[in-house]
């Protein structure tokens, strides 16, 4: 196992990241949403990451076991639509969030409000994250996991 992922380019380790990333997100959404300030989770958000984690999946198993063109066309198109999964559920979360930051960060109403500085602050921390998940990924999109090989049709 370890002499073959030796063997294999940089971009492994990219979906690798952008694997475990994707995960802590799905984590971080998880506590932010059930934070005191907030209590709003929306399954949605949830719904993209959980398949954007499945498309990620699919793209390094068949980049490894693709025999034939179809399925190497599969790999490719799966690593489309992981990164764009991981986009919608960004732009979702920042929604869900922007109307909030006015009231926490730039009015009086929330002044003092311990529960809402730290949604808040993690709110902020959690799109920073996505932001980087989202260029990472769309990098990776750009390069193939597995050695290249004869395939069949």
């Amino acid at each position: 196992m370890m002499t073959m992922l030796k063997k294999q380019k940089i971009s492994l380790y990219i979906y690798l990241l952008v694997f475990v990333l994707t995960t802590s997100l799905v984590f971080l959404y998880i506590s932010n949403v059930n934070k005191a300030y907030y209590q709003d989770m929306q399954v949605n958000v949830l719904y993209l990451l959980a398949a954007a984690l499945v498309f990620l999946l699919l793209t390094i198993g068949l980049s490894f076991h693709a025999k034939t063109k179809s399925l190497l066309m599969a790999a490719d198109i799966s690593r489309i639509v992981a990164s764009l999964l991981i986009i919608l559920g960004g732009v979702r979360f920042i929604s869900m969030r922007l109307e909030s930051f006015g009231y926490i960060f730039g009015s009086n109403l929330e002044m003092n409000n311990e529960a809402a500085f730290d949604a808040g602050s993690q709110a902020i921390m959690i799109i920073v994250i996505f932001v980087a998940t989202w260029l990472i990924s769309v990098i990776a999109a750009f390069f193939d996991i597995g050695q290249k090989k004869t395939v069949t049709e």
